[in-house]
């Protein structure tokens, strides 16, 4: 049997109809997908995340085993969670069988010392989540738990001041995040 070639658009709204018709009970994945081939629906799921949710302003959420169509904040964010905590693991995955192995004299070629950096990029930019167990509500509070930092006490010339510090760990290792202010928006953080 044939495969019935479609465009990702008409594979999209095929799917998202379906699901969006189903309303916030969502639909398993096998009901989501309908008559489409796997292949298909992962294309129209792209094409969804992509085009759909931008245009209708509406979440694309895969919540407790269903596909869900919703502007719930606890589910979207559930979801973001659960996809953030992913790319972090794959990031160490690829760092740790990619770049970490690699003997002294190679760690000092500018393209693995590029990549080596922006894996380290990757964990402290989710450093705050990971050190929260990836839970968005005790990320949200760390992150308003910050300490004030006292800038009076800093040279007047100097170009930037270190403020923001947030601790993570990558494979036992931990990682210090520092984000940097210019000392002209320095009355706006006091």
């Amino acid at each position: 049997m044939a495969t019935r070639r479609q465009a990702a658009h008409d594979t999209g709204e095929d799917i998202w109809n379906r699901v969006e018709n189903a309303g916030e009970a969502g639909l398993l994945t096998k009901q989501a997908m309908g008559r489409n081939t796997r292949g298909q629906f992962e294309y129209g799921k792209a094409w969804i995340k992509d085009k759909k949710c931008k245009s209708e302003k509406k979440g694309w959420v895969y919540h407790h085993g269903a596909y869900i169509i919703t502007v719930d904040p606890n589910k979207c964010t559930l979801y973001a969670t659960d996809r953030l905590r992913s790319l972090y693991r794959q990031a160490q995955r690829i760092y740790n069988c990619s770049i970490a192995i690699l003997p002294p004299e190679a760690q000092e070629l500018p393209t693995v010392r590029l990549l080596r950096t922006e894996c380290e990029n990757i964990f402290a930019a989710m450093a705050l989540l990971e050190a929260a167990g990836f839970s968005p509500q005790a990320a949200a509070k760390g992150a308003e738990a910050k300490p004030k930092v006292n800038l009076s006490a800093q040279p007047q010339d100097a170009k930037s001041l270190t403020c923001n510090t947030a601790y993570g760990r990558f494979g036992g290792r931990p990682v210090k995040v520092i984000g940097r202010v210019d000392t002209a928006s320095r009355e706006s953080i006091r």
